[in-house]
């Protein structure tokens, strides 16, 4: 199997740096964004070590195995811990956490594995699907009818993540099922991208690009968010299938 990927990160005008992170191991079919919590030290330390290990411990499982639950569960455990403990050795990097967002593909046929609010998105000519459900405190009062889609936006609090990677001592992954066919891709993207972004802008990118290689639509969708002036880093992660 070989995979057509590239990603590509930019630090907008968050003035804490650039606290996303993106990984690729396309000899294994894992591909992961992790976007480290705004606010607290530590983030682009908790993003990297999150996806690294996330990636390791799939690499590490039997090929007939990448795909289970338990195997994707225990490597976003592994994950967990490996942040826990970089915060534990250096307090400096108390509460650090992260999301993360992940493909893991076995030939055509994977896993989406989902913490956080970054997003996981499928797409092909002419339509859009997005994949993962944002693990924040308003997107939960929306779904509970506590509150509404525009009062979210608005929302003190709307940014505040029900669930990331370190922030306790356990944590559970969303687990959806994926078929990537060879007219179809993937986008793996950090919420500072799909905010700086229109909904209808976003899928019109996706949907009608001129070049649709993974390094070419990546760079599109970057340099649109980035003309946006975004407040937050902006990351975009493509991934298609080349043969099967």
């Amino acid at each position: 199997m070989r995979f057509d990927w590239f990603s590509l990160s930019e630090q907008g005008r968050d003035p804490h740096g650039n606290e996303d992170f993106a990984l690729g191991s396309p000899e294994a079919g894992v591909f992961v964004v992790a976007d480290g919590m705004g606010g607290r030290p530590g983030g682009a330390q908790a993003s990297q070590i999150a996806a690294t290990t996330f990636v390791d411990a799939v690499r590490r499982a039997a090929l007939a195995d990448r795909r289970k639950t338990e195997t994707l569960q225990e490597a976003v455990a592994e994950a967990n811990t490996a942040v826990r403990a970089a915060a534990r050795a250096d307090p400096a990097l108390a509460g650090m956490g992260t999301t993360l967002t992940a493909a893991v593909l076995v030939q055509n046929r994977g896993r989406i594995v989902h913490v956080g609010d970054s997003r996981a998105y499928l797409f092909g000519r002419g339509w859009v699907q997005q994949l993962t459900e944002d693990h924040t405190l308003a997107a939960e009062l929306v779904a509970r009818r506590y509150l509404s889609e525009a009062g979210a936006i608005r929302f003190p609090l709307r940014n505040v993540l029900s669930r990331a990677v370190g922030a306790r001592p356990n944590v559970e992954a969303d687990l959806l099922a994926l078929v990537l066919e060879p007219d179809e891709a993937l986008l793996l993207a950090t919420d500072g991208l799909f905010k700086a972004l229109p909904p209808l802008a976003l899928e019109t990118l996706l949907t009608t690009a001129d070049d649709p290689g993974a390094e070419a639509l990546s760079r599109t969708i970057v340099d649109a968010a980035l003309g946006g002036d975004p407040e937050d880093n902006v990351t975009a992660l493509v991934v298609r299938v080349r043969d099967v």
